[in-house]
C-alpha cells in the first residue's frame, strides 16, 4: 500500500512513513525524511521547548522500557560498540570542546548560577549525586550507616568528619564509614592486613615516641 506525502509530494510506500495512531492508515501525513527535517527545523527555532520535551521523554517509563529493550536485546552489543566508536573518534574534539568552555566566563558564570540554584533547592543534592554514582548509595542509606556507627569511624572511633565512604577497589563493594585519616591510611597500605600488621608490629617494635 502506498500514500503521497503531503510535504514533498511523492507516492510512497507505508514503511517510509512513522506510525501514528492519530491517523485512519496508522502512518503520518508526512514521509520520514519530511518528519525528521521538520523535527529538526522545530528545535533549531526553539532549542528550550525541545530540551524540555526530551527531559520528560527521557523521564518517562516509555523512554526506561525502550532503553532496556535496546540494552537487553540483541543489538544491545552493537549498540555499545557504535558507543564506544564515537567516543573514541570523537574524543579529542570533545576534549577541545570542554577546555574552551571551562575558560569560558560566560560559560562558568552559568555554571555558578546553576549551582547555586541548585544548592539552593536541594542542599544534599551534589552529595547524593556522588555517592549514588561512586558508591550506588542512597541517601537514606548513608544516613542508616552514620547512625548505625553512631557517628564515628569505624576503625579510631574518631567522630565522622566528612563520613568518608570506605570501598573495596576490587570489587566495589561498600565496607564502612571511616575518619579522613584511616580512609588515607588503608589506601597508602594498599587495602592489605598483611601491610597493616606489619605496620603494627614496627610501632610496638620501635615505639610510637
Amino acid at each position: 500500500m502506498e500514500k503521497a506525502c503531503r510535504k514533498c509530494g511523492e507516492v510512497k510506500s507505508l514503511d517510509e512513513f512513522h506510525k501514528s495512531s492519530n491517523s485512519p492508515d496508522g502512518r503520518q501525513y508526512r514521509c520520514k525524511p519530511c518528519a525528521i527535517s521538520a523535527a529538526r527545523q522545530r528545535a533549531l527555532d526553539n532549542p528550550d521547548a525541545k530540551r524540555e520535551a526530551d527531559r520528560k521523554y527521557s523521564a518517562s517509563a516509555k523512554s526506561k522500557a525502550a532503553r532496556k529493550v535496546r540494552r537487553e536485546g540483541p543489538a544491545g552489543e552493537r549498540i555499545k560498540d557504535q558507543k564506544r566508536e564515537s567516543y573514541y573518534r570523537n574524543h579529542e574534539s570533545n576534549l577541545d570542546k570542554l577546555r574552551a568552555r571551562q575558560v569560558d566566563p560566560e560559560f562558568q558564570a552559568r555554571a555558578r548560577e546553576r549551582m547555586a540554584k541548585w544548592l539552593a533547592s536541594d542542599p544534599r543534592g551534589p552529595w547524593r549525586l556522588n555517592i549514588k554514582t561512586n558508591y550506588g548509595l542512597t541517601l537514606d542509606e548513608y544516613d542508616a550507616m552514620v547512625l548505625r556507627q553512631a557517628g564515628r569511624c569505624d576503625i579510631c572511633s574518631d567522630p565522622l568528619d566528612n563520613g568518608n565512604i570506605d570501598h573495596c577497589h576490587a570489587s566495589g563493594k561498600v565496607r564502612a564509614l571511616l575518619c579522613g585519616h584511616c580512609n588515607r591510611g588503608l589506601g597508602y597500605f594498599r587495602d592489605s592486613p598483611e601491610a597493616l600488621r606489619a605496620a603494627a608490629a614496627y610501632l610496638e617494635l620501635h615505639g610510637v615516641a
